[in-house]
Formats: structure tokens, sequence, C-alpha cells
């Protein structure tokens, strides 16, 4: 019981860093503090993130007693749905563009062509709706769904870590739509109400893609998680 606790309470604090890096209080205070130099935010928030995540990995407690163990034919489709997990995730990735995710393009463009125009620190986008965003709103979530909850061979660990996951996948989402519904306005609301939020019911027939709305400024459209 104390191991998955203390497994449990490193997640949560990795979290709460995680998403306090990427509140509006905390980039403006970052925008004061860098000035011109917070073209560089979402890269160092990466990497921050990669070794936090890295360094909580390698503090968790471990717990391998098995919770549950599939035999074929239902392992091989357990990794079959991780196949498609990872599959999709690659899909988003080319997608949406990748670089600006990573931070990459914002520090090229910072040695190019100045300091981003726009309050954010970022330059504006377009909101997506198209290939994977098309059959759910949150597509890199859906493949972590994927990804974590189909592995066959279910210890301890993966499972309290899956499900904290998840939970972290859900609570982000509702956060982050409500800053894109800030962004675009009717256009996001109008996408939320024709496109699940995780799990697709039916493969859609139409992708149409839509700007941000007049009455909002353009921003990033995609999630800060």
């Amino acid at each position: 019981m104390k191991g998955a606790l203390g497994l449990l309470a490193l997640w949560i604090a990795w979290a709460a860093l995680h998403s306090l890096l990427m509140t509006p209080a905390a980039k403006a205070w970052f925008r004061r503090l860098l000035g011109r130099g917070f073209a560089f935010y979402r890269l160092g928030f990466n990497l921050l993130a990669l070794a936090t995540f890295a360094s909580a990995a390698l503090l968790a407690p471990r717990l391998p007693e098995p919770v549950y163990v599939l035999s074929p034919p239902w392992s091989w489709a357990g990794r079959l749905l991780q196949a498609l997990g990872l599959g999709l995730l690659v899909w988003t990735f080319l997608v949406i563009d990748g670089r600006e995710f990573l931070g990459l393009r914002q520090v090229r463009d910072f040695f190019l062509h100045g300091p981003p125009p726009d309050e954010s620190g970022e330059r504006p986008t377009r909101l997506t709706v198209s290939g994977p965003y098309a059959l759910c709103r949150h597509p890199m979530y859906l493949a972590g769904f994927l990804v974590l909850f189909a592995e066959p061979g279910m210890s301890l660990e993966h499972l309290l870590f899956s499900l904290f996951a998840g939970g972290y996948f859900l609570l982000g989402s509702v956060f982050e739509e409500r800053r894109l519904v800030r962004a675009f306005g009717d256009a996001y609301v109008q996408y939320q109400r024709r496109t699940p939020r995780f799990f697709p019911l039916s493969f859609p027939r139409k992708v149409v893609e839509r700007g941000p709305s007049k009455r909002a400024g353009p921003r990033r459209p995609f999630g800060d998680s």
C-alpha cells in the first residue's frame, strides 16, 4: 500500500509541476523574466518535462506484482491496439506542426524573424480539425489510452500509472478546451458538438478546417500538455 501511495504521490507532484508551468500566470512571469527570449520557453518546458519525467520514473517504487496476463489471441489484440495507438500518435504529429509542439519552430523563427508578434509569445496558427482531429478532439490522449491500457501483461505499477495518466488526460483536456474556446470562439464550440472528446463512435465522412474566430485573437490550437 505504501508503495502504491508513494508512486501516485510522485506522479501527482510531476503533474502539478507540469501544469503549473503552463498556466497563464506562469507564462506571464516567464515572459517578463525572459523578454525576447520567451520564444525559447516552449522548448525549455518540454526539455524540463522530459527530464523530470525520467527522474520520476527512476525514483518511482517498483511494483511488479501482476494484475493480469493475457494469453494469445488476446495478447495479440492488445499489442495491435498499442500499435494503433503509436500510429495515431505519429499521424497526429504529422498533421500538426510537430516542431512547433516541441518548441523547435519558435526557436528557429526567433533567429530568422525575431520575437513572435502576438501577446501569447507564440506565432498564431489555425485550429486543426482534420485528420486525427476529425476522429476525436484529443487524438494524442486517445493514443496514450491505447498504449497504456492495452498492455497484455499488466503489473500493479503499470496499472496505477495508467490510471493516473488517464485522469490527467481527462483533467488536462477540460482546461485545454477552455483555452481553445476563448481562442477560437464558436468555431471550436461547433467542433465540440460534432466530435467526441476521446473515443470516436464512427469514422467521419467529411473533414473541414476552420480558422480562428473573428471574436477572439488567434492563438495556438494545440494543448499545452
